[in-house]
């Protein structure tokens, strides 16, 4: 993209609809970045700073977080009907990720939606 002109901001927006659409693993995107920085040292491209890619990786996060939290309502309406979602809602956006996680991973065999919180 860089070497076809697109500017700096256009670039970052797709990375960022990249980022929200595939998920690559911890060291596979550690080895992505080191590339891309090495790529843009040598076009001369400016640098994410240390404090811009540690806000970036937050709101990935922060992204993630809510992108699963939004799942497992989804999840919990279509099993056990809204009620339970509507529930639980509190609980589960104010979890930390790997809750919401481990609580993603139990609802496909769970009986009722406490099975999933316990």
């Amino acid at each position: 993209m860089y070497e076809r002109g697109y500017e700096r901001a256009l670039i970052l927006e797709l990375f960022r609809l990249i980022d929200w659409m595939i998920r690559l693993p911890e060291a596979l995107e550690a080895d992505f970045r080191q590339q891309l920085y090495t790529y843009e040292e040598q076009q001369r491209m400016p640098y994410v700073t240390t404090v811009e890619q540690a806000g970036i990786e937050k709101g990935m996060k922060q992204g993630v977080k809510q992108g699963e939290a939004r799942t497992l309502l989804r999840l919990l309406d279509q099993k056990f009907g809204p009620e339970a979602a509507q529930v639980h809602r509190e609980r589960i956006e104010t979890a930390e990720l790997e809750q919401l996680d481990t609580w993603l991973g139990r609802i496909l065999t769970a009986e009722t939606p406490e099975t999933i919180f316990h």
